[in-house]
Formats: structure tokens, C-alpha cells, sequence
């Protein structure tokens, strides 16, 4: 008897001890579609940014418009290049499952052939215009456990792969709506949160307006979320300086200003100033930043109509290169804080632990 129990408490102890070497190992590497790096490895980082977008339903539509993965790796592959070219090693595709560029074999061939470094997300879209009915139904009907269900998703992803390739999701990103977070919405981000503490994998957000940033740090902190691992997105939405102090007010969290280059209504130029003053006053270590920009739209061929065409004009991943960085240096940033907002900041996002 004592032999039994002598051996269970050594497997326990086993076990315990594997779990926390796995975890531990998972949250002290980056996972990119091609494999895992050294976060010492990511360099220059646009930390938001999609290869395709792929809207909720487009994939009725491919009697009419097939899904082409040739012609938009080739498409993609240009703009890779133009991103590499100006020193760009690392991008994050904030795709989700149930909307984005969710295309893993797209993703690897891209990583591939571009020599970038490409982590690919996870996690569901806001409620109003994301793909949720498959779960409320699940669970309305059937009595499925809705979080969990999520979770296991999430965590698979992480895990195991992305529809079945092996390919693995790098980041969770979550989604809200403004300027409250729904009740789908609060069930996606505990279990997102759940799949981060396991695994250690950064948070990315999607806000879908200018005041909802200081509800998702309040609803992460209820959580028992890791701030110094989660990045509030889309600040570019408000230009007014007090929404961004406010959640910088609050210890670890990052924002990000990731939709640079980007007019109303999607976000204001005037948040670029933001940037500046944030950066004067000493923020540069809290600050990420990217674009959001999409470089192929599956489905229908389309064009911006002229009353848009201003907004999308500047649209473009070599944007914080080629203006926002001399507009920056021009207003007195630092060299060494520019890397700070592109490289170190994302170093330390994926390495704490």
C-alpha cells in the first residue's frame, strides 16, 4: 500500500511538474505559423494587420467568387515584400475564427516565400458582426456549456493547430462592441482569458468604438487577467488624449495604435498627435503600433466609392515607415523610442510570463 502510494504521489508530482515546464515553456516562446521563436527574434513588429479578410458569409458567395488562395498569396506577397524591404521582420494577422484571413496554409506559404515572421490569432469577432448563432444555438438548444465550448476552441487552436494543419494560433484576440461589452462578447473574453493563463499567450482587443478600452481593462482585471499580457486596440478611434491617459492610468496594460493611416469613420488622422504627446510624456513603453490594414478581400471584386476613397487613402502597411515615423521624429521622438513602440514593447508582450 505504501508502495502504491509512494508511486501516485511521485506521478502526481510528475505530472504537476510537466504542466508547469509545458506552460511555462509555451509562454516563454513565440508561436508563429512556421514555428516557435525566441521573442528575441521578432525584431520590428507591426502587431495588427490582416494577409485577407474574410467577411461572415463570404463563403456563400464562392459559386460566384472562389476562393483563389494562388492569386492572393501572390497579391499579399508584393506587399510582404515592400513591408520587409523597409525592415519589418514580424507581423501579427489578427484574423479570428469566425472572421479575418483565416487561412493557415495561406499564412505559411506567405511566411515562407516573404521570410517574415507571420503569429496567427485566434478568438471571435464582436457580436453584431461576427458568426456567434452556431454557439447561442448550441447551447440555447442543446444545453451545450457555451464558454467551454469556446475554450476548447480556443485552446485547441493554441495547441494543436488550426483546421486540422498543425498550423498554431500565436495570440488570443477579443472582441467588443462600444460602449458596452455584450453578454456573448463577456463569455468569449473569460473564456479567452481562461486559455491565456494556460498556455501564456498575449491578448490582442478589438474596441469598436472610442470610449469601450477602460470596460475591457475593468472586465479583464475582474478576470484575474494579466495586464503586462494584454494590449487594448484601436485607440486611433478617439483623438482625445484623456481616453488613452485613462487607461495608461491603469498598471501593465499596452494600447494600441493600430489602425494608422486610416479617416473617419474607421479612425481619426488627428490620433497621430495623440501618439506624440503620449510619447513625450513618457508612455513609449506602454505603446504598440500598426495599421489594421487588409490585403485581399475574398469574395466579389469591389471598389472604394469615391466618399470613402479620402478614409483609405493612406491605408497602407508602409505607412508608419514612410510618414508617421519622420512626422514623430520631426516633433522630437527619439530614435530609441520609436523601437521601443516597435520592437521592445512586443519582446516584452510575448515574454512575460
Amino acid at each position: 500500500m505504501k508502495s502504491l502510494k509512494k508511486i501516485l504521489s511521485i506521478t502526481l508530482l510528475i505530472a504537476v511538474t510537466t504542466f508547469w515546464v509545458v506552460t511555462a515553456a509555451i509562454a516563454g516562446q513565440v508561436m508563429t505559423v512556421l514555428g516557435p521563436i525566441s521573442s528575441d527574434d521578432l525584431g520590428v513588429t507591426l502587431m495588427h494587420e490582416h494577409m485577407a479578410f474574410h467577411w461572415p458569409g463570404s463563403e456563400a458567395d464562392r459559386s460566384v467568387a472562389p476562393y483563389d488562395r494562388d492569386a492572393m498569396e501572390e497579391k499579399i506577397l508584393k506587399v510582404l515584400n515592400e513591408v520587409k524591404a523597409l525592415g519589418v521582420k514580424t507581423i501579427i494577422d489578427a484574423g479570428m475564427c469566425d472572421v479575418g484571413g483565416r487561412d493557415p496554409i495561406l499564412l505559411k506559404n506567405l511566411a515562407e516565400k516573404s521570410g517574415l515572421n507571420i503569429i496567427m490569432a485566434t478568438g471571435l469577432y464582436f457580436e453584431r458582426e461576427g458568426a456567434n448563432l452556431y454557439f447561442k444555438y448550441r447551447q440555447w438548444i442543446h444545453g451545450a456549456n457555451m464558454e467551454q465550448e469556446i475554450y476548447e476552441l480556443f485552446k485547441k487552436e493554441i495547441t494543436e493547430g488550426v483546421h486540422g494543419t498543425g498550423i498554431k494560433a500565436g495570440v488570443v484576440k477579443l472582441a467588443s462592441d462600444d460602449p458596452q461589452i455584450t453578454a456573448f462578447e463577456q463569455t468569449a473574453f473569460k473564456a479567452g482569458v481562461r486559455v491565456a493563463k494556460e498556455t501564456g499567450v498575449p491578448i490582442i482587443t478589438h474596441t469598436q468604438g472610442p470610449s469601450v478600452g477602460p470596460v475591457q481593462q475593468n472586465l479583464f482585471l475582474s478576470l484575474g487577467a494579466n495586464p503586462k499580457k494584454i494590449v487594448i486596440g484601436h485607440q486611433n478611434l478617439s483623438d482625445d488624449i484623456n481616453y488613452h491617459l485613462f487607461q495608461l492610468s491603469r498598471p501593465g496594460f499596452y494600447i494600441a495604435f493600430d489602425r494608422i493611416g486610416l479617416g473617419a469613420p474607421w479612425g481619426k488622422p488627428k490620433a497621430e498627435e495623440c501618439i506624440i504627446e503620449l510619447v513625450k510624456k513618457g508612455y513609449a513603453n506602454r505603446i504598440m503600433l500598426s495599421h489594421d490594414t487588409i490585403q485581399a478581400w475574398p469574395g466579389r471584386p469591389f471598389k472604394w466609392p469615391d466618399a470613402v476613397k479620402p478614409a483609405v487613402e493612406n491605408w497602407v502597411p508602409t505607412y508608419i515607415h514612410k510618414k508617421l515615423i519622420p512626422k514623430m521624429i520631426a516633433a522630437g521622438v527619439t530614435d530609441a523610442q520609436i523601437e521601443t513602440m516597435l520592437v521592445d514593447n512586443i519582446r516584452r508582450l510575448f515574454a512575460e510570463k
